[in-house]
């Protein structure tokens, strides 16, 4: 019996060891498992803190972006989304693909109704550049030249952000326009133009938000137009979105409102004429009466809805008529769907 005590105490002594040993590791391991947990929570939050690019684009960083990869905006229920109207031009930039169709009725003092198919591509290449390309289709029925078919002239932009930030962005766009549709069948303007815009949205909260833009457009070739040598071109935008929930087709529905307009500047004068002493009184009047007819801002009025679909699509209708008593056209009929990507 003796001989055994000692005996039992050693497997005693050995089994609290192990089992010390045991719960040092356990106890090790849990440590480790925290620290582990910890900084993968930490890894997560510093991700959803910094997930997507935040932008921060100004003057004082300009040099900055123009190589950055463009990310999609990161967008909450709070803020107004970055999602494009009908006419006005957008100040943020936007990876997508857009299908217009516009029904003009009586354009050109009632000369022509014309139906406009036009696919437009927009394809940011930085956080600072991007391009715009947009072909049209034209049908086009006059009085005088019957019913028409075919292409239309083709719009090229290249734009540049200035200021971004999550709530705000400025940008400007360089624009051409081609003629590459045939004037002779009223498809086209037969004329070159170039034009600069400079485009501005900002949220306002509760997912409001104003878009506006200032432009000018100038023809480079081709004839002349009758009315003018430059266009002075003009927008502001306010839209509302509400949001849906628990809808898996709807996600938002944003009514908004449109005012978009422009101005001649240097109205062509016949050349060659002689104008005698008894006609000069009568001949001033009717050029004034025609230049102030000429020169009146010509404001349209453009109401509509914006559908915000699931899978980032999106379906916009409006109606626009002027406002100031033009002839340019009776009324337009907006129907636009875009996809982005």
């Amino acid at each position: 019996m003796k001989n055994r005590i000692p005996i039992m105490i050693f497997l005693l002594s050995l089994w609290m060891f192990i089992q010390t040993n045991s719960s040092f590791a356990h106890e090790d391991k849990v440590v480790q498992d925290n620290k582990g947990d910890t900084a993968v929570n930490e890894i997560m939050k510093t991700r959803e803190e910094h997930s997507g690019l935040q932008r921060n684009l100004g003057f004082s960083n300009f040099l900055e972006g123009w190589l950055t990869p463009w990310d999609a905006y990161e967008e909450n229920e709070d803020q107004a989304p970055r999602v494009p109207l009908l006419r006005i031009t957008p100040a943020f930039f936007k990876r997508e693909v857009r299908f217009n169709y516009i029904y003009v009725d009586d354009e050109h003092k009632g000369e022509a109704d014309v139906n406009e198919w036009g696919m437009a591509l927009e394809l940011p290449l930085t956080l600072r550049i991007k391009i715009d390309i947009e072909p049209k289709v034209l049908h086009v029925d006059t009085a005088e030249h019957g019913e028409n078919f075919g292409f239309g002239d083709t719009k090229l932009a290249l734009r540049a952000m200035l200021l971004e930030s999550e709530a705000l962005s400025l940008s400007t766009g360089s624009i051409i326009n081609v003629p590459t549709g045939d004037e002779d069948r009223e498809l086209g303007e037969g004329i070159t133009t170039v034009g600069q815009q400079l485009a501005y949205w900002m949220d306002l909260g509760h997912r409001m938000s104003i878009h506006s833009f200032l432009g000018v457009d100038v023809p480079t070739g081709g004839n002349h137009r009758e009315d003018a040598d430059l266009d002075f071109l003009y927008g502001v935008a306010l839209s509302k979105t509400i949001t849906i929930k628990e809808n898996p087709c709807i996600h938002g529905i944003t009514p908004f409102i449109e005012l978009n307009g422009h101005k001649g500047f240097g109205l062509d004068k016949s050349e060659g004429e002689t104008v005698f002493e008894g006609e000069e009184e009568a001949e001033s009047e009717a050029e004034k009466e025609d230049e102030g007819e000429s020169e009146r801002y010509l404001v349209d009025i453009l109401p509509g809805v914006r559908f915000d679909l699931a899978h980032e699509l999106y379906v916009l209708v409006g109606f626009e008529i002027p406002i100031n008593g033009t002839e340019e056209f009776d009324k337009r009929v907006w129907f636009s769907i875009i996809k982005d990507f």
